[in-house]
Order: C-alpha cells, then sequence, then structure tokens
C-alpha cells in the first residue's frame, strides 16, 4: 500500500493537483502581523505546505488576544507572538522552514526582515505599516495581500506588482485615509477576523499556484452574511504610485513616532540596542523576576528586546518614558 502525501486532500482538488501542490512546496511567504489575521493565514498556509514562511510582529500575547488569535492558549500570554507562533507551526508541519522575527517593520529593516517572498501578507494593525509595505512591494516588484477587520466587517485586496504598474496601489485607494479606530477601542468579532484571514491565505495559494490578482476589492460583513466587490481604479496622481511618486514611508519622509501606543494603557519606545542578558543578571541582583524568552526579557511591566524596543504598560507616554530610563536608561 502507497503513503498518501499529507497534502493528499487538496492535491486532490482539480486547481490544485501534484503540480500545483509543488509550486506551494517551493513557495515562500512573508506574514507580517500575527495577531486575530495573521495566526489564521500563517496556520493555513503552514498545513497546505508552502515551503518558507516568514513570520513577523513586534507585539507580546495578551489575554485579551484569545478571543480571536485563535493560534495562541493561555500558556502563551507573555510570549512574543512571533516566537509563540514559530514554536506552534514547526509542530503543525516539521517539513516546512519557519523563519521568525520578532520585530518591528520599518523601512530599515524591512527589507532585511522580510526579503522578496513571492507573497507578503499584510496583516497588520496600523496604516504606517500598510504604507510602507504597499511601497517596499511597489519597489521591489512584488505581490501582497491587504487584510483588515474591525467590528463585524472586514475587507480584503491584493496588488500584484510582478509585471506591470498599471494595478492600483494601497495609496490609491487609502492615501488620505484616517484610522476608523482599532479592536482596542472599538471592538472585532473573531469570525470576522477568522473568515477574512482564511480569504487572506486562500488569496496567497492562488497567486502561488498561478492565479491572476484582480483589482478589486472584497467587503464583508458577517453580521449581515453580506460580501462585496468593490471595482478600484489606479489614482494618476498617486503619492506612491503616480507620475510623480515618492515613496514617502520607504524613504523615511513619513515615520513612526519613538513612542507608539499599541493598545490600551499599552506603549512602544523604540531605544538604543541593549546588552538583555546584562540587564537580566542586574534585575535578578535587584530580586526582580525576569522571564526569558530569548530575543526579549520580561520584567514588571515591561518587554524589552535586544535591540532595545520595549513594550510598557503605562497609563500615559510619559510614565512609560519615564520606566523606560528608569529600567534601560535614557
Amino acid at each position: 500500500m502507497s503513503v498518501k502525501s499529507r497534502y493528499n486532500r487538496q492535491e486532490l482538488l482539480s486547481f490544485i493537483g501534484k503540480s500545483g501542490q509543488q509550486k506551494l512546496l517551493e513557495g515562500s511567504v512573508a506574514v507580517v502581523g500575527l495577531g486575530a489575521l495573521g495566526t489564521v493565514a500563517a496556520e493555513i498556509l503552514a498545513r497546505a505546505g508552502v515551503g518558507k514562511l516568514v513570520i513577523v510582529d513586534r507585539d507580546i500575547v495578551e489575554i485579551t488576544d484569545l478571543q480571536r488569535q485563535l493560534l495562541y492558549d493561555e500558556g502563551d500570554v507573555g510570549k512574543p507572538k512571533a516566537l509563540a507562533t514559530a514554536g506552534k507551526l514547526r509542530r503543525i508541519n516539521s517539513e516546512i522552514a519557519i523563519v521568525s522575527a520578532a520585530a518591528d517593520i520599518d523601512r530599515k529593516n524591512i527589507s532585511k526582515t522580510v526579503g522578496k517572498p513571492d507573497v507578503v501578507l499584510d496583516c497588520t494593525d496600523n496604516l504606517e505599516t500598510r504604507f510602507l509595505i504597499n511601497e517596499y512591494c511597489l519597489k521591489n516588484k512584488l505581490v501582497w495581500v491587504h487584510a483588515a477587520a474591525i467590528r463585524e466587517t472586514a475587507q480584503l485586496m491584493a496588488f500584484d506588482f510582478r509585471a506591470t504598474n498599471q494595478q492600483p496601489c494601497f495609496s490609491c485607494i487609502f492615501g488620505n485615509s484616517a484610522a476608523e479606530g482599532t479592536c482596542d477601542t472599538v471592538g472585532v468579532l473573531s469570525s470576522a477576523t477568522a473568515i477574512i484571514a482564511a480569504m487572506q491565505a486562500t488569496a496567497a495559494i492562488k497567486l502561488l499556484i498561478g492565479f491572476a490578482a484582480t483589482p478589486e476589492m472584497l467587503r464583508l460583513n458577517v453580521l449581515q452574511n453580506e460580501l462585496t466587490k468593490i471595482a478600484v481604479k489606479k489614482n494618476p496622481n498617486c503619492s506612491s504610485c503616480g507620475k510623480d511618486s515618492k515613496y514617502n514611508y520607504l524613504g523615511g519622509r513619513k515615520t513612526k513616532s519613538a513612542v507608539v501606543m499599541c493598545g490600551r494603557g499599552s506603549y512602544q519606545i523604540k531605544g538604543k540596542t541593549v546588552d538583555v542578558a546584562k540587564l537580566k543578571l542586574r534585575l535578578l541582583r535587584m530580586e526582580e523576576n525576569v522571564a526569558d524568552f530569548g530575543e526579549c526579557i520580561s520584567f514588571r511591566n515591561i518587554t524589552l528586546f535586544k535591540d532595545g524596543r520595549a513594550l510598557i504598560k503605562a497609563d500615559s507616554a510619559e510614565k512609560a518614558k519615564a520606566d523606560y530610563a528608569r529600567y534601560v536608561g535614557a
């Protein structure tokens, strides 16, 4: 009796087959953001046999994440999402390559961290990073898939810059948009995030096996059971891909502030590179409780990464900066 491939059930699909499965095994996807969208999309792609997954996230798992971030459990609370996800995916499929980065994507590290995969998935929760991904993919002629969800609604669109620059880019559509809130402030239904993330993973699979991206946005309302297709057009005056285009985010004209609020009562501070092992010893001598996750340490209200970036629970940005200065240095 022959041993069936672990991917047998999807190889039976006529549009995949063995040849399509081989393309998946040879393919690579970068998943930027490992929250409600990224955890679902990354798990689907790992189970589907995508040969290499690059997974990136700046945050740690919190108890409020468990309502919608389906890959995590209570034992993951406090751990960096990139490391927790990598461990789960390797247990799900040990035959594929998993590259993880506990990093905050910016114009200086995006090339090294994301690289040039076959597909980039935007599973982030802020417009600045999305604009940066858009410009990075434009410049490097990559294909990427945007997804987002809030309240009971979600949206999805693929942008393919591999062969032509005639398709609209993210800035064509959202160039003058302001955030309408986040799940931290207005909430989100976990079914909305799970459905749109599954569709995002499906879009990545389709692109890897040869399907073309279509210039339309999908809008989903799970409460009303509505799925709408919206045609979008290229903006000739777009700041990113128009005739007088400038890479505002990739070029550093627009940047993130040093102190960023990641959620209610949580701030990110980008500081100098820190000798985490040395700081850990100093904290232990002070009889502080320190959890060591390899890429970062956690103590009191602070999670500190090797690059000096810190996530701090505080009532204000001023208090977060004060705590950073007290334990890490100005």
